[in-house]
This record gives C-alpha cells, sequence and structure tokens, in this order.
C-alpha cells in the first residue's frame, strides 16, 4: 500500500490548550516547626492533556507512578524552566484533589513551539 502523500499530522491549535495547569514547588517554611512548606507557583498556563504513549509508559514504568497523563504546553523558553522537583495541579474536574510530580520533561519534536511534560502520581 503506498504513502499517502499529502497527509498532514493535525496541528494544535489554542483550542485544544483548554485545561488550566499550575507548576509549584514546596519550600521550607520560615516558621518554628519543622516539616513546615509553603507552595511557591511557579508558573501557570493551560495545556493539551492526553493519555501516555507507549514510549511515556517506558520512563514511568521505573518510578512506580499509580497514574499518569502527559501534557504539552506552549514553550514558554526562559520564563519557566520544568524541574523534576516541581509539583503540578490540573485544574479539571477528572483530575481533581491530585497532585502530580513532573516525571520527565523534552522539548516536543513533532512542532518546536511546546514542551511535552509527563505527569505522573506516586502516592
Amino acid at each position: 500500500m503506498p504513502i499517502n502523500s499529502k497527509y498532514k499530522r493535525p496541528q494544535i491549535v489554542a483550542g485544544d490548550l483548554n485545561t488550566p495547569v499550575t507548576f509549584f514547588e514546596f519550600i521550607a517554611s520560615d516558621g518554628p516547626y519543622p516539616g513546615e512548606e509553603e507552595k511557591q507557583e511557579l508558573y501557570k498556563c493551560t495545556c493539551l492533556v492526553y493519555n501516555p504513549s507507549s514510549k511515556d509508559r517506558d520512563i514511568l514504568s521505573g518510578k512506580g507512578t499509580k497514574e499518569a497523563v502527559t501534557i504539552k504546553i506552549r514553550d514558554p523558553h526562559t520564563d519557566y524552566l520544568p524541574n523534576n522537583k516541581h509539583k503540578v495541579v490540573l485544574d479539571d474536574f477528572r483530575y481533581k484533589n491530585k497532585i502530580w510530580d513532573v516525571v520527565d520533561h523534552a522539548p516536543d519534536l513533532e512542532n518546536n513551539d511546546f514542551l511535552k511534560i509527563i505527569l505522573g502520581v506516586t502516592s
């Protein structure tokens, strides 16, 4: 069967980025009690949420994650640089009361305007 030379991959448009997402980290509090932590917001934007691919599942298999999703956000360049120590909250009723860990992040190789971030819940 010949390959269709007129095929164009689906483009991500602004309407696809419809889930608000907040990236944050916990920092030690100045209070007198040990273990106190404050949430420091790092970046807010909207994202495209979808199920992890088989390649993403290979990355997640060694992390002991119970649940995982993959998100794509517009590349913020130097405004925000994802880190594996950062936490994420997705503002969607399906992901209510879940704090996600950034498991892996990489530039989207299909479209340089986006970042692909793999999120997982371990506990």
